[in-house]
C-alpha cells in the first residue's frame, strides 16, 4: 500500500454540550480544510465525532495530535485499517462463487 494513501478514523469524545464549540474550533483552526481530512461526521454513541484522515502516516499522526490538543476533547480513539479493501473485487468473487454453486 502506498504510504500517501494511508487512512485513519479518529473517534472523538467531546465534553457534553460542547459539540458546536468543538466544530467551530476545528473550522476556525482550519483543521478540516485540506486534503488530509476526508470527512467529519457528528455521530451518536460513545463518541461524538468521527474524523476520517488520509495521507502519509506522519501527516496523519500530526493531525491526530492537533485534534487531541483542541479544547473540549475528552478522549480520542484512532482506528487504522490494515489494508484498503477493493469491494468491487470482493463482490465479483462472491457473485462468481454464487454462480458456480448454483450452476
Amino acid at each position: 500500500m502506498n504510504n500517501d494513501n494511508s487512512r485513519a478514523y479518529v473517534l472523538v469524545a467531546i465534553q457534553p454540550g460542547m459539540e458546536q464549540e468543538f466544530a467551530n474550533e476545528i473550522v476556525s483552526k482550519k483543521l478540516i480544510n485540506d486534503s488530509k481530512v476526508e470527512r467529519v461526521d457528528f455521530v451518536h454513541g460513545n463518541y461524538d465525532f468521527v474524523i476520517t484522515l488520509k495521507g502519509n502516516p506522519q501527516d496523519i499522526d500530526s493531525r491526530i495530535l492537533k485534534i487531541r490538543l483542541l479544547p473540549y476533547v475528552q478522549r480520542t480513539e484512532t482506528l487504522i485499517p490494515f489494508q484498503m479493501l477493493n469491494w468491487e473485487e470482493i463482490l465479483k468473487k462472491i457473485e462468481l462463487d454464487y454462480q458456480m454453486q448454483h450452476s
